[in-house]
């Protein structure tokens, strides 16, 4: 489990326990009640409206406050949800306010309790109340039971957002300059063992999460309202009902189903593709790192004429960088449909991967697809020589991955990206050798090969 996923799910943890500790302190305080309307007549409490008004004042203030600090609880959930999904600060800063009014309506509580236990130990006396063991230690438990619950509440209420804050914080791991040789090196005399992430739940998961917590509650306190004919046990689960609700139906405001991305992506590259083999090119793409131009965040694949035909240099490329159709070799040099994408893994890590090595990215690359941009459920990437592959499960792609043992002329999107990112980091060319998508499992399989200075002819 990721240090970020485990925080939003702690978080979640914390705000459904809130929740019930609340609702239990509400609980306990109709106990304490009921032993001052049922249990002190037996023991010689004699009812007047001069004690009773009092006590009725006092005691429905301190339901009161408590059920407001239950819904301001639900409203400090709504808007954490919201900070992650559009990362505004004005929901985080809200976030805290409501936590802390949350815990000054407990302290409120607290204080009005305080008024409340001392009618019950001094002015009930006037009334007739004898003392007795039998109903004081009734009343104590529950008045240390309820004290107790309020004190914990208002704890999560302050701690609550801290866990969720610190998971969207981007904790990347600062860039090494690589040296290109000794990565290389390292590369064809070890076999790395594959990353793996293991389908971490969406943040819409968390969200689905919350929303039925929060329903499941609501209905829990209607039935009690029921039960004990309570309207404040009511309102609270009314609620808790319209904010569970309400959570179901919270989208981000760059939510785009899947089906739309995979039909621009598709209609993309399938044109490209088209046009490239109308010309008859028949080369594979070759992803050029940015010693290959004069303006290193220049991001281009070379496309040879004909099969394996001899790489060209840096010097060659340099040349023709700005044209379209090159002569020496014969090919055409054109943006990658992954060109941007790339960019955009770059913005989210805050590094440029021309300045990182290959571990670098064999460590974030899981993290990006799957945490920050949420297209895969499950990511390999294992190194052994020139060779890397890559698996990823339930990819936003996957439909238009289809089986191509050898990509004629330019693959999906995210493999398109990647390929860019993997030329960066590494310093030398990187082509596609093969990629092909499981029908049962939906697990798509990448093979990408670095070109070395040593390997002349392009496979």
């Amino acid at each position: 489990m990721s240090p970020s996923s485990f925080k939003l799910k702690l978080a979640t943890l914390l705000i459904v326990i809130a929740l019930i500790t609340q609702l239990l302190s509400i609980y306990i305080s109709t106990l304490i009640d009921h032993i001052v309307h049922s249990d002190l007549y037996q023991y010689g409490l004699e009812f007047d409206y001069s004690w009773a008004n009092l006590y009725w004042n006092n005691f429905h203030l301190l339901l009161a406050s408590m059920a407001i600090a239950t819904l301001l609880i639900a409203i400090s959930t709504t808007l954490i949800l919201i900070y992650i999904k559009t990362n505004k600060k004005s929901f985080k800063n809200a976030t805290y306010v409501f936590s802390l009014a949350t815990i000054g309506l407990n302290f409120f509580a607290v204080s009005i309790f305080t008024r409340v236990d001392y009618i019950i130990h001094n002015t009930l006396y006037n009334y007739g109340l004898q003392f007795n063991l039998d109903w004081a230690t009734s009343y104590w438990a529950y008045t240390s039971l309820l004290l107790t619950l309020i004190g914990i509440t208002s704890t999560l209420a302050l701690i609550i957002p801290l866990p969720i804050y610190i998971a969207t914080k981007h904790t990347v791991e600062k860039p090494k300059i690589p040296e290109t040789k000794q990565t290389l090196t390292t590369i064809k005399t070890t076999k790395s063992k594959p990353i793996k992430i293991r389908k971490k739940p969406a943040r819409n998961r968390h969200l689905q999460l919350t929303s039925y917590s929060l329903v499941a509650i609501g209905a829990v306190a209607l039935f009690g309202a029921i039960y004990f004919t309570s309207s404040i046990l009511a309102f609270i689960g009314l609620g808790l009902l319209f904010w569970g609700i309400l959570f179901a139906y919270i989208r981000t405001e760059e939510y785009a189903k899947k089906a739309l991305l995979d039909a621009i992506a598709y209609s993309q590259t399938t044109i490209l593709n088209q046009i490239i083999n109308d010309m008859d090119y028949k080369g594979n793409p070759i992803y050029l790192p940015p010693k290959y131009f004069t303006n290193p965040e220049n991001t281009k694949a070379y496309i040879p004429k004909q099969n394996e035909t001899a790489l060209p240099t840096p010097e060659q490329i340099q040349k023709q960088e700005t044209q379209t159709f090159t002569t020496n070799p014969t090919g055409i040099l054109i943006t990658p449909p992954g060109a941007e994408v790339t960019k955009l893994f770059e913005k989210t890590l805050d590094t440029n991967f021309a300045k990182i090595d290959l571990q670098y990215l064999r460590q974030n690359l899981p993290r990006l697809l799957i945490e920050e941009f949420e297209i895969a459920q499950n990511l390999e990437m294992e190194i052994e020589n020139q060779k890397i592959t890559i698996k990823i499960t339930e990819a936003a792609n996957n439909k238009l991955s289809g089986n191509q043992q050898h990509p004629a002329p330019l693959t999906t999107i995210l493999s398109s990206a990647i390929a860019c990112a993997l030329a960066k980091a590494t310093g030398n060319p990187i082509t596609i050798e093969k990629q092909e998508t499981s029908s049962e499992s939906g697990e798509t399989t990448i093979e990408y090969r670095i070109i070395t200075e040593e390997a002349q002819i392009i496979p």
